[in-house]
Order: C-alpha cells, then structure tokens, then sequence
C-alpha cells in the first residue's frame, strides 16, 4: 500500500494562549501526524523551548480522547523508544520545530506489527487534534501526515495514552485506580518530588513487574530503548511488551485489581503523574 506525505491544512485558532485546533480528514489510514511549532525568536526557539510552549496535546476521535499529554510528554515518549525519534531533526525555521505524534509504531521489529498500529479512519466521524499554547507571541504550528489509502473493515483497537495523577505520600504508596480494561502496555510515571526506587505491578496477587530504579534501566536498555538522555530526569517505565511483541501485553479486562506500588528513598509528597499506554477500541 503506497503510503502519501500530505500536508493538513485545516489548522485553526493559532495564537498565544490559545486552543489549536487541527482537523483531520477521515477516510486514510494514519501513521503519524508531525507537528511543526514555532514562534519568531531566533536563538530560542529550541525543541525544548517548543516543547515547553505546548502544554497540552489531546487527539480525539468522535469528540473523544484518546492521547493526552504535554509536548514535552510526548518528545520523552519518542526519545524512549529510540533517540531517532526525536523531533529535533528540523532546525528553527519559520514553521519552527518538528514533533511528531506515531499511531503506526515505527521501532516495532515486526514490519506487520507496526503497520497494524496505523488508525482508520474511514469509520470516524470526526478526527482532530487539540494543542494548547504557551503565552510566548506569535506562534505558528503547522502539521502534516504520513496516511495510506487501506481499507479495514474492523478496527481492532489502537494505542491509547491516558494520563492520570496520583498523590503521592510517604516511601510506598499504592496505586490502585488504574482502569482494568484493554491490553496494558506501559506505564511511564512521573516522579513528584524524589525519584522512584523500585516499582511494582500486580494483576489479580500475581506479580507482572518487580524492579528497582537500577535494574528496570538496564532491562530497558537492553532491548534498545533510551530511559535517558534529553528525557525528563527521574522517570520510571514500566513496560510490559519489553521484548517488542504486541502480544506481551497484558490483557487487564478480566482483572479484579491491578495495583501499582511505588517506593523510594525518601518520602514522597504531592502528585505523581503517569501516562499509560493501553491497546484498545477507541474511548
């Protein structure tokens, strides 16, 4: 299937501290949307500068969310998964930097695997991507899409990303509010005042993850992701499907709880934020 670059042109309400609003036509099959966000001060508009400005980023399908997370959020995601995917490789310009949103997979070893991740939307009924920006004057966002024209006569589910906050409390704490719905890929947490030592996650009593800081790096890094580098500082992911089979996720439909422990050094206080990645119908 011959994949098109096209450029999306219903970009509406660009201004500083404003919503951004990006229609997308329905009818291709997504593989990604690359943001390109600027505004004209030469010498500070980095991609970290960028990133900063986008607090926050919601692709809905139908009226309903089904990504949140700010841009900064959503270049330690990329950077995660291998620093390739960074959206740095566009310098500033007039259209400023480049961020790119992945529904298709592209670090997936399984050529099939990451072309089964790509949305259809032949069957929405509307498609759209909010961003909100920062105060900084005249901004400029601009975005394009890699689509294919394949028909699928069911979706089968796509990769969600549900931000949640937690408040955090003492050396341990539980979570336990996490939905038990969908295939549970990832959980990438966020720490609040002081990092995270070790994490773990049980499903139903059983055991699914049990790592310290230390070891969860080095199981990471094994398998050619980048828990480091222009990452946010501290941060502790939890990954399921490691081994990069979609398959590795964890079905949560059936669990009676899923409760995620999160322990460290020194007591923890205020709110810890985590993006978790479920593979699913849409919301």
């Amino acid at each position: 299937m011959v994949k098109r670059r096209i450029q999306l042109r219903n970009v509406a309400n660009v201004a500083a501290s404003k919503t951004a609003l990006i229609d997308l036509p329905c009818g291709p099959r997504y593989h990604a949307v690359f943001l390109e966000h600027g505004y004209p001060t030469p010498g500070v508009n980095t991609i970290v500068g960028a990133c900063a400005n986008i607090t926050e980023i919601r692709v809905k399908i139908n009226g309903r969310v089904q990504r949140t997370m700010s841009g900064t959020q959503l270049r330690d995601m990329n950077i995660f998964n291998g620093s390739v995917y960074d959206g740095n490789g566009l310098p500033y310009t007039g259209a400023g930097v480049c961020l790119p949103i992945f529904f298709a997979e592209p670090w997936r070893k399984s050529p099939a695997d990451q072309d089964a991740l790509a949305w259809p939307s032949a069957g929405f009924s509307s498609f759209q991507i909010e961003v909100d920006l920062g105060a900084t004057a005249t901004p400029t966002l601009v975005a394009s899409a890699a689509v294919d024209d394949m028909q699928v006569n069911k979706l089968t589910g796509i990769v969600k990303w549900l931000r949640q906050s937690f408040a955090a409390s003492g050396q341990s704490f539980d979570i336990s509010t996490i939905d038990r719905r969908d295939w549970l890929q990832q959980v990438s947490l966020y720490p609040a005042a002081v990092a995270a030592t070790k994490v773990t996650l049980r499903k139903d009593g059983l055991i699914l993850h049990e790592l310290t800081a230390s070891s969860n790096f080095g199981l990471n890094s094994n398998y050619g992701m980048t828990p480091t580098g222009n990452r946010t500082p501290n941060m502790y992911d939890v990954v399921l499907d490691h081994d990069d089979l979609l398959g590795s996720a964890v079905q949560m439909d059936s669990a009676r709880d899923i409760v995620l422990t999160v322990e460290s050094g020194s007591a923890m206080s205020g709110t810890l934020t985590a993006i978790v990645q479920r593979f699913g119908p849409p919301e």
